[in-house]
């Protein structure tokens, strides 16, 4: 029997034809313990209702975490048990029921998304789909993500069909380490087991301290990587090695905290959601819930496990891991070739085709496999079988690579390499007249004008010069000394703000230069000046207080701020909160007399545009969002009160976004957007003039 894991991991498939207990010594355990199937079938019920969006699972995605307890259990009593009857441990052995059990499913599940995608998917996300089908075949898309997300900009990017692959990395990562350290442990202390619950209680402590303490200041690290998830499976691993004693513990007592975990498991689902903060010390609850469970059952009588031995929850726990690799890509390509949200009717079919899909994958991949005489006869065979497979899908991740500019309208002309990106020098010669003009037809606008001044391609990597020359602070404490226009002006502009004050930069690096001011910017990614304490990382604080400083000692005849205004993310901010930290921020940047520009933030699509385009070349009107939920009101009210003073303006360019009622997202032969909030550089230089008559405005009075 392979103790499988995977994302979703154990597995109770028999993985040889002609063996007796002696051969494999799980066997007759897990015959016993049917109920761990049933524990499998909860986490991934629970990760497709949260996938799904289905109410009452905003905290599904904790099926994740119970996999994991589940894994390290398994696969550490498989490992104990073989060295107890033969007084060792076969790596090759162990690696080869490993890619047995693994990597044909999720090569299948692969290159389905491939196909899938390359039909579907909207052509801009084929590039990145290409590196995550490649991460995925060498075990590495957790560290592909967690890089990918810890990335301002890249983080705001839609999910990838393969995002899920995250936690195979995670586990596959474990079953290359975890039985080195557990066969190095057993052999330095043969007769006993000491050193090996000494050890990997160690290991766990270590690692979930350091998911603990860093989890909010390195939350894509803690989530993706195995150092910060090693203790959930080391923690089913612990519980192996003390099971024996665990179960001398009352009966009665036992089943009662089953109970409880249960409950506690699906409380955790219900109150969890995305603004929680995971893992950290949240995970605990999953975690130490599985552990309950796991450990409540002996041939228990009134435990859960007699629900978990239900014959729906076995058939579903025995497909758990082709469930768990279909549903993502099904419901993200679904999402694509449906170019808006899915209905309950879609998902519901949606979900229909993901059982369907893992029934095919379970009866003629998982099975199948198994029964291979060759495969099972040597190990060496099998992992030579292992490294072809992951040939293959390296070579299959060709399936979505772009073969030119990307097909049909979603290129736009010429690639980037052979056309002249968008600078503060490039010249725009448009009117009030005319941007009102092109805005008021913006929604007659069907396709892609042929003559995009930027095109997708370019916009899919248009950042502000202030990126390329190292102004835009993404990692130090103080801001770098970056001054433009003539350093020797007597009036002097100061940027202040994160990345959408420094979507700003182009048009301002414009007006010093045209009208001889000083422009000095201190701008860095994520960190929104909303506030000192709130709404921002802890990274932030040090940073803007070193900002405000600089600024204050200056003395700047205007300063201008902005800063990103998620209508989601403040959506529950409390009022007075954010009144008290805006006016602390007001009376630091004014303390000394100077001028305020304040710049309301720009309306937010809550689409990456530029891909959102890409799959839409011909209905670019899919793409064009409502004005009344580009923003907050609430927020918006407070903001324009704290800075409508004597000694600052509140400046809302809307009315260049949005007409009364839609904010198109091409306006004129210029993309808005280049990802999901920030404005292209075309756009903002646009508004050159506008945001001119605004400074001058401020400078005047």
């Amino acid at each position: 029997i392979d103790a499988g894991p995977d994302h979703n991991l154990i597995t109770l498939n028999l993985m040889f034809t002609s063996t007796d207990d002696a051969v494999d010594p799980t066997r007759q355990f897990f015959r016993r313990r049917r109920d761990i199937q049933g524990i499998r079938a909860l986490a991934v019920l629970l990760v497709l209702a949260y996938h799904a969006e289905i109410p009452g699972f905003s905290g599904g995605y904790i099926g994740v975490d119970i996999f994991f307890v589940i894994s390290g259990f398994l696969i550490t009593n498989l490992l104990v048990r073989e060295f107890d009857l033969n007084g060792k441990i076969s790596l090759t052995d162990f690696y080869a029921r490993r890619v047995r059990r693994l990597l044909p499913a999720s090569l299948v599940a692969v290159v389905g998304t491939l196909v899938m995608s390359r039909i579907w998917l909207e052509p801009l996300r084929l590039g990145d789909l290409t590196q995550d089908a490649r991460a995925a075949a060498l075990f590495i898309t957790n560290l592909l993500f967690a890089s990918r997300e810890s990335d301002y900009l890249q983080s705001a990017l839609p999910p990838s069909p393969l995002q899920h692959y995250w936690s195979l990395g995670v586990e596959e990562q474990f079953y290359i380490f975890f039985p080195l350290i557990v066969m190095l442990l057993l052999k330095i202390q043969r007769n006993s087991k000491v050193m090996l619950k000494l050890g990997l209680a160690l290991i766990t402590a270590i690692s979930l301290v350091l998911c603990v303490a860093l989890t909010s200041k390195m939350p894509s690290a803690t989530f993706y990587l195995l150092p910060f998830r090693a203790w959930e499976l080391g923690a089913g691993a612990l519980l192996t090695l003390v099971y024996t004693q665990v179960q001398r513990i009352n009966s009665v007592l036992r089943e009662s905290l089953g109970w409880l975990a249960v409950v506690l498991i699906l409380v955790a689902n219900f109150l969890y959601d995305s603004r929680t903060l995971f893992p950290g010390y949240a995970a605990v609850l999953p975690v130490v819930a599985t552990l309950m469970i796991i450990a409540s059952d002996d041939n228990s009588r009134f435990g859960p496990s007699r629900v978990f031995e239900i014959r729906i929850l076995q058939w579903v726990g025995s497909r758990s891991y082709s469930l768990y690799l279909w549903h993502w890509p099904i419901l993200i390509v679904a999402k694509a070739a449906n170019k808006t949200d899915l209905s309950a009717i879609q998902v519901a079919l949606c979900l229909v085709a993901t059982f369907i899909f893992a029934e095919l994958s379970f009866q003629f991949v998982e099975q199948p496999i198994h029964r291979v005489p060759n495969f099972l006869r040597s190990a060496q065979r099998t992992l030579t079988f292992g490294v072809v497979l992951i040939v293959i899908g390296l070579a299959a991740s060709l399936i979505t690579t772009p073969t030119n500019a990307k097909e049909s309208k979603a290129a736009q002309s010429q690639s980037p390499e052979s056309s002249n990106s968008v600078t503060a020098t490039t010249i725009f010669q448009y009117s009030d007249g005319q941007l009102k003009d092109f805005l008021n037809r913006a929604n007659e606008i069907a396709s892609l004008p042929p003559d995009l001044e930027q095109t997708l391609i370019e916009l899919d990597a248009d950042e502000p010069e202030i990126y390329k020359i190292g102004c835009h602070d993404h990692d130090l404490d103080a801001p770098p000394q970056c001054i433009f226009g003539n350093p020797n002006s007597a009036t002097s502009i100061a940027l202040f703000g994160d990345s959408h004050a420094a979507q700003w930069f182009e048009p301002l690096r414009r007006i010093a230069e045209q009208r001889g001011f000083k422009l000095q910017t201190f701008t860095r990614s994520g960190c929104t000046p909303l506030g000192l304490d709130n709404g921002v990382f802890e990274k932030c604080k040090v940073w803007q207080q070193n900002a405000l400083q600089l600024i204050n000692d200056k003395k700047f005849s205007l300063v201008i701020i902005s800063g990103f205004t998620n209508p989601e993310d403040l959506a529950d901010e409390s009022p007075d909160g954010l009144l008290n930290n805006l006016s602390d921020l007001h009376a630091a940047i004014t303390a000394n007399g100077q001028e305020v520009l304040y710049l309301a933030d720009t309306p937010v699509p809550q689409l990456h545009v530029p891909i959102c385009l890409s799959g839409n070349a011909n209905s670019v009107q899919n793409c064009t969002f409502l004005r009344e939920v580009a923003f907050n009101p609430q927020t918006y009210e407070v903001l324009k009160g704290v800075w409508s003073s004597e000694t600052s303006r509140f400046v809302d360019l809307t009315d260049w976004f949005c007409t009364a009622q839609i904010c198109p997202v091409v306006i004129g032969n210029m993309v808005v957007y280049r990802d999901i909030s920030h404005i292209s550089s075309a756009y903002a230089l646009a508004l050159t003039n506008v945001l001119q008559r605004e400074i001058d405005y401020s400078l005047s009075n």
